[in-house]
């Protein structure tokens, strides 16, 4: 491509909208400009412009775009504000190129976030990178605890008959998470608590539980305790199992990150 078309497209920035929608007279392409407007000047130079040349980039973006645009609809106009570059940018990069849904869409609802004068105070500049360290099944983890404060867990413990051997641990930090999402490796749950944990979004480190039964002996259930603790005590080495309960904590951080990335509510 030659320079002057290189040039020609740096000035046709501010026009990305026309791109993809032709009229911008319509309310809701109204409403992105309105949000978007130094967004885009500053959405990596040139660089967006050119890439809507590639059809292919173009139709997700415009996918990206009609999300974003539909869910901007439940932003009142006097409650619409410009978002800043500083999170807004990294987020019209990132969906520009995101073709999963799910993770889109906690992108989609950041951006709708920081778009209101009502929600931009919880759009964190830093949760553009948390929603990029998220698995599909993470991200279905983050819309499920929208509007939650713990996620129960159990543990179980086979005691030793010999006194000092201490215990052999079965399970750890089993919910019932992988009961109530559908996920698409349910085998690596512990590896997304884990993962969840590190951004701080969970915390298990404080050892306690909760006095309430109610919320741990479906997990027992889940997890056959009786069986297992039948097979444990029958063989010559074990005495008991141990049910040990606890429960993983949303942190403020991460009550404040799981709003961010969930709808406004209408």
């Amino acid at each position: 491509m030659a320079n002057n078309e290189i040039v020609g497209l740096v000035k046709q920035t501010p026009t990305i909208l026309t791109t993809i929608y032709g009229d911008l007279a319509q309310p809701s392409v109204k409403k992105i400009g309105t949000a978007l407007e130094t967004v885009f000047e500053f959405s990596t130079s040139f660089l967006l412009p050119l890439k809507l040349h590639n059809e292919k980039f173009k139709l997700n973006f415009e996918k990206r775009l009609n999300d974003y645009k539909q869910k901007i609809e439940n932003v009142p106009e006097d409650e619409l504000c410009e978002v800043n570059p500083q999170i807004g940018t990294p987020l019209i990069e990132k969906l520009s190129y995101t073709t999963n849904d799910e993770i889109a869409d906690l992108f989609t609802n950041l951006l709708t976030k920081a778009s209101s004068t009502k929600t931009v105070n919880i759009a964190h500049p830093s949760f553009v990178q948390l929603i990029e360290r998220l698995s599909v099944d993470e991200a279905r983890i983050i819309k499920f605890l929208n509007g939650k404060d713990i996620i129960p867990c159990i543990t179980f413990r086979a005691h030793m008959k010999e006194s000092g051997l201490g215990f052999f641990e079965i399970l750890k930090n089993r919910t019932m998470l992988q009961f109530e999402i559908e996920f698409l490796f349910p085998q690596n749950i512990s590896t997304y608590l884990d993962n969840l944990t590190g951004m701080g979004v969970l915390d298990i480190s404080h050892g306690l539980h909760k006095m309430d039964d109610d919320i741990y002996n479906p997990i027992y259930e889940k997890y056959n305790y009786d069986k297992v603790n039948e097979n444990y005590i029958k063989t010559d080495t074990y005495s008991r199992v141990e049910k040990k309960k606890s429960y993983y904590q949303i942190t403020n951080f991460g009550k404040t990150f799981i709003d961010a990335c969930n709808p406004i509510e209408k």
